[in-house]
Parts: C-alpha cells; structure tokens; sequence
C-alpha cells in the first residue's frame, strides 16, 4: 500500500506550483494599470449618474403625471 503524503507536504507543493505559474504571467506597466483604473472609475461614475438621473425622471414621471400628485415628496424617513 502505497503511503499518502502529509497534508503540510500537499501545501506546500501547492504553494511552490502556484508561485512558479505566477512568475510566468506578463504583468501589465504601472502607466497601463493606472489608465485602466482610471477608465474604469470614469466609466463607473457615468453609468452612476445615468442611473440617478433617469431614476429620478421616472419618478417625477410617476409621482406628478400618472398619479397626478404635482406636490407629492418622498414621507420623511425615521420616527
């Protein structure tokens, strides 16, 4: 019967195979992360935006036209 090795010995290969594939990756420059996050928050903020203003349209949409309530606010929030 064959022996089963250690479970610290299944980590630590895991360890040394997962560090050897990390060095095999090519990591993006600083300058191309930097862009990216950048493009992304950018990107980001004006879906944001499209959001809150359209949801807001819709809501004075609702409120005033369908319901006909021209004065209609949201009930205050707390006790």
């Amino acid at each position: 019967m064959a022996a089963r090795p250690r479970p610290n010995q299944n980590l630590v290969r895991f360890a040394q195979e997962s560090w050897a594939e990390l060095r095999k990756v090519t990591w993006p420059s600083r300058e191309t992360v930097i862009r990216l996050t950048i493009i992304v928050l950018l990107i980001s903020i004006l879906i944001g935006l499209y959001i809150f203003l359209f949801d807001n349209l819709f809501t004075v949409t609702i409120t005033n036209g369908i319901l006909g309530a021209p004065g209609a606010t949201t009930p205050p929030a707390g006790p």
